[in-house]
């Protein structure tokens, strides 16, 4: 497979502009996540994390040879229960940092919403969870690879920007996979996968080094690389909305994004309002209330 890295650019977090990435670019903030976050607190919880479910000897290696080696020190079990218990410890950080990010940002042209969403990603080297992928299942994209795949399949909106934030070296065989010739092409699939035998392009990937940010349209048609490896990746997402979140039509799902100009004051409850007035809410409610499949079968 030919991968090409001609499509990355490197940026600062206050030359940021987001409308770069919605138009498909593909931009890295060297050091990013340690500016906005210079103590550290993801790294420091993972260690936590680590000495909670493994064992201090445990915590102790990693401090000494890095997070990269989380899976010299346990086993596919311990490796979910850390990322379980990471993904719980870090959440308030997490926002933080996201209303933080958009505290750095110059002045924008359009509004921003944050979405509560958070992805913790662990993936230890593949042959770690070999034969294990079906109890893994529920932690596809999260321990295990995911296929080729557009967010706005699922319930992501179509003007969101992904925020990959590295909190360990990710490198070129264990890292991201985007198709940017894809980028918004009328691309078939099953509303989880990408079906085969289409155009679309070359692959590009970003090596990132701990505490880079990589930043990508969530419309990009993306994939986790299987990691061939000898190293752990940890990376942690979060998600933001240029404008009033849009839905896609065909979306599986929804998810709201919130006003951060709202959040910590007493009009806290009206912050995800534009999300829940969409169309893409009132087809959530639809499905979830069963009435939205005889509605498709009439048309």
């Amino acid at each position: 497979m030919t991968v090409s890295l001609a499509a990355v650019r490197e940026s600062t977090l206050c030359e940021l502009d987001l409308r770069d990435v919605l138009a498909g670019h593909l931009i890295v903030v060297r050091g990013g996540l340690d500016q906005l976050a210079p103590d550290r607190p993801f790294t420091r919880a993972a260690s936590e994390c680590v000495a909670a479910v493994a064992s201090s000897d445990a915590a102790h290696r990693i401090a000494d040879h890095g997070l990269e080696q989380l899976h010299t020190v346990a086993g596919v079990e311990e490796i979910r229960s850390v990322r379980d218990e990471l993904d719980r410890r870090v959440r308030p950080a997490a926002h933080q940092l996201l209303l933080s990010f958009i505290e750095v940002l110059s002045p924008q042209r359009r509004r921003l919403y944050v979405s509560d969403h958070l992805g913790v990603r662990i993936m230890p080297p593949r042959s770690c969870a070999d034969g294990q992928e079906g109890q893994l299942r529920n932690y596809t994209g999260f321990l295990i690879p995911t296929d080729a795949h557009v967010d706005s399949w699922f319930n992501t909106a179509v003007n969101s920007v992904n925020l990959w934030m590295a909190v360990s070296r990710v490198r070129h065989d264990n890292g991201l996979l985007l198709w940017p010739d894809a980028y918004r092409s009328p691309l078939r699939h099953d509303g989880v996968r990408l079906d085969p035998h289409q155009e679309i392009g070359e692959p590009v990937e970003v090596e990132l080094g701990r505490g880079d940010v990589l930043l990508f349209a969530g419309d990009h048609l993306h994939a986790t690389r299987p990691n061939t490896g000898p190293e752990t990746r940890w990376v942690i997402t979060k998600r933001i909305c240029l404008g009033p979140p849009r839905y896609h039509p065909r979306a599986t799902g929804w998810v709201p994004y919130a006003d951060p100009r709202l959040l910590g004051t007493p009009l806290a409850p009206l912050a995800p309002l534009r999300s829940t007035l969409t169309a893409g809410r009132a087809r959530h409610l639809l499905r979830s209330t069963g009435r939205y499949l005889p509605l498709r079968a009439r048309r």
